[in-house]
């Protein structure tokens, strides 16, 4: 992508039934006309549907997954939380959620086929291989600034980190890991005047309406009848979402209508797309990360003000871990039959958004990758 293309994230909050949120952050966009080949004015976006139809007053929905709650205190307000697995002040446990990947594959109009069974661009394997055998999946040793947090997947990496002064001292064996995962058939999907495609820097790109989109993902959870008790993931390759024809929503979470089903979409894409190392499964780490701090979509857990850094514009008060770094990533190399090197997103520590100074976190920081130096100030 030229360096003259002005990028421009946002924060994004969806309401399908309602959308007047999102409405009202489009308003600060300003779309930049550059001299890319691909997209022209491309902003990487990550989303949240809260359901309309279920009450915002809801504390905790009856999913089916293990789930703890956690305060803490400031300027004299408490703040609660949600999160998946159990609480690591009450020792060491491995809460194991069931992972359902569900691959899709996006028809096009123009005769296009994007696919998660297809062999990705300059690589010897499809989308949905390259996931399995990611670090969000297989173990890997992590070691942030140094500190061996375990051999394990990188979001339980991220959790334990998260809570290393309780993990490293009375729950050493705490873990919340993707296992077992599934693979469902491939799901095809006609996008007909739902969306289109473009060039790319490798394969070509396809746009699809979130609305759309959404509303099949739905229909896709009872077809498939998938259990409740899981965590669904819709792969895709190299499609992101669109909204009132903006570019680009490389992913969301969500749960269904009924705030019983938590799932998440996340875009699986090539590397130079955009001007920011976006790429392989950055998309799904950020989710996944998300949906593993603030799992209750109807509830989101409530923070101090925070933004103007990530994709966020102005300000927003949800603990999305991914938001504030989108676009910074960093290298896991794995090895075996098939090598790679994977690209999963920086995430952001408890303490930054409860403004706990110093950082109770791992190394005594706020992300994962070091990436704040301190809290932000309360944002206005």
């Amino acid at each position: 992508m030229s360096k003259s293309q002005k990028l421009i994230v946002v924060s994004v909050c969806l309401t399908l039934l309602v959308g007047m949120c999102f409405a009202q952050k489009l308003t600060q966009l300003q779309v930049v006309e550059g001299d890319s080949p691909y997209i022209q004015g491309a902003k990487p976006m990550f989303a949240v549907i809260p359901r309309a139809t279920v009450s915002p007053a809801t504390e905790q929905p009856d999913v089916q997954i293990p789930i703890w709650t956690g305060t803490f205190k400031f300027n004299t307000r408490t703040f609660t939380y949600h999160m998946v697995g159990t609480n690591p002040a009450a020792g060491s446990a491995t809460s194991n959620i069931p992972l359902v990947i569900i691959p899709l594959k996006f028809h096009f109009s123009d005769g296009t086929n994007l696919s998660a069974s297809q062999t990705v661009c300059g690589d010897v394997k499809n989308t949905t291989f390259r996931v399995k055998n990611s670090p969000l999946i297989k173990k890997v040793r992590f070691t942030p600034g140094g500190t061996n947090v375990g051999t394990t997947q990188y979001i339980d990496a991220f959790q334990r980190s998260n809570f290393w002064k309780t993990v490293s001292t009375t729950s050493s064996d705490y873990h919340v890991l993707l296992s077992p995962v599934s693979v469902k058939p491939l799901q095809t999907i006609n996008v007909g005047t739902n969306g289109h495609t473009v060039a790319g820097p490798c394969a070509r790109v396809g746009e699809v309406n979130i609305n759309f989109f959404d509303n099949i993902a739905m229909s896709l959870l009872t077809k498939l009848a998938i259990p409740a008790n899981t965590l669904p993931l819709f792969l895709d390759y190299n499609t992101f979402l669109t909204s009132r024809g903006l570019c680009c929503i490389l992913g969301y979470h969500s749960t269904n209508n009924a705030g019983t089903q938590a799932y998440a979409f996340g875009a699986y894409s090539d590397p130079g797309f955009f001007n920011v190392p976006i790429e392989d499964i950055h998309a799904l780490s950020h989710e996944i990360g998300e949906w593993m701090d603030d799992p209750l979509i109807p509830s989101q857990n409530i923070v101090p003000a925070w933004g103007h850094v990530g994709q966020v514009m102005g300000c927003q008060n949800n603990l999305e871990v991914g938001d504030p770094v989108t676009g910074n990533a960093f290298t896991v190399p794995t090895g075996g039959l098939f090598p790679f090197t994977y690209h999963p997103e920086d995430l952001v520590f408890l303490p930054w958004f409860a403004r706990v100074n110093p950082s109770t976190s791992v190394n005594g920081w706020f992300t994962f990758l070091n990436g704040f130096s301190a809290p932000q100030a309360v944002c206005h």
